[in-house]
């Protein structure tokens, strides 16, 4: 929320600052208004009043500071929408947050080949790439953990022209892994290229989705909260068109028609980035929710 602010302060405070000025103006024409038509008693009582705030300074600045604060948490943007379900009371929240400080299960999305290797296949400025330079700081040896999660799944291919990891996995495999007493599951994907580059199609996203949430339903991964970023929103050649409110609605989508068969959490988190806030109307998601929660995957 504080880094949503800091982004779009300036919209914020003019926001509050046209609010403030309308209210004002209304308050001091009712208060004309108001006046012309009481009884002259009353009228003079309430000329009197506005007068002696007019010549004294703190019953004005009083009015003021009042209206500015109305008009702040009236202007201060909604971040957060919870819809819980009637039927199985399965929970999903749409929130601007930090994954990696959330409690419960934090999936990470990765390559298909898994790989770990900081500013030359991974983006430093992704949530991978957050998730590594946590690692470090902490000491992890990350790629010991994968190797050791991988050992039970088998690639779908080698391909010895990739750099780094040369075993690429079928996109929704997941690699669950504990850090610190912290659980995270690492989750292949997108394609990575020879070149480097990373790729995944909308039928792909689906699938990947589907895979995923069957794979954190399994009762050794299974947590009560899980919280993942809105995939494919950032460094990922998915069509222009394909904005950040489809990809929020596939993945709720994909998530109830997997929980028909077995839920993979009690309560799904969804973190978005705050640039894209303002892609999002926070306000009718829950609406819009209950209608993606019977509505079958296209």
């Amino acid at each position: 929320m504080i880094k949503y602010v800091s982004l779009h302060w300036k919209q914020l405070l003019l926001s509050t600052v046209r609010d403030s000025l309308s209210w004002l103006l209304m308050l001091i024409t009712g208060t004309g208004a108001l006046i012309a038509f009481m009884p002259e008693e009353a009228a003079d009582w309430l000329r009197t009043l506005v007068n002696t705030g007019w010549t004294q300074v703190w019953p004005l600045i009083v009015v003021i500071l009042i209206i500015l604060a109305v008009a702040l948490l009236r202007n201060w943007p909604t971040t957060k929408a919870v819809y819980v379900d009637k039927k199985t009371d399965l929970k999903v929240i749409i929130e601007c947050c930090d994954l990696l400080r959330q409690e419960g299960l934090k999936v990470i999305h990765t390559v298909d080949t898994f790989d770990m290797e900081l500013n030359t296949i991974i983006s430093p400025r992704s949530l991978h790439g957050a998730f590594l330079k946590q690692c470090q700081a902490q000491g992890v040896d990350i790629d010991a953990l994968i190797d050791q999660a991988t050992e039970r799944v088998k690639p779908v291919r080698t391909n010895k022209s990739l750099p780094g990891r040369k075993e690429q996995y079928s996109l929704g495999t997941i690699c669950p892994v504990e850090i610190k007493g912290e659980p995270y599951c690492c989750v292949a994907f997108t394609r990575l290229q020879p070149n480097g580059t990373i790729e995944i199609s909308k039928d792909e996203y689906i699938k990947c989705l589907t895979r995923m949430w069957r794979g954190l339903a399994d009762p050794r991964v299974r947590h009560e909260v899980v919280n993942v970023a809105v995939m494919g929103n950032r460094f990922v050649d998915l069509p222009a068109e394909f904005s950040t409110e489809q990809k929020i609605d596939l993945m709720i989508q994909t998530f109830f028609a997997s929980a028909r068969e077995k839920a993979c959490c009690h309560t799904l988190r969804i973190c978005v980035h705050p640039n894209n806030v303002t892609d999002i109307d926070f306000e009718q998601y829950p609406v819009i929710i209950e209608h993606l929660a019977k509505r079958p995957v296209i």
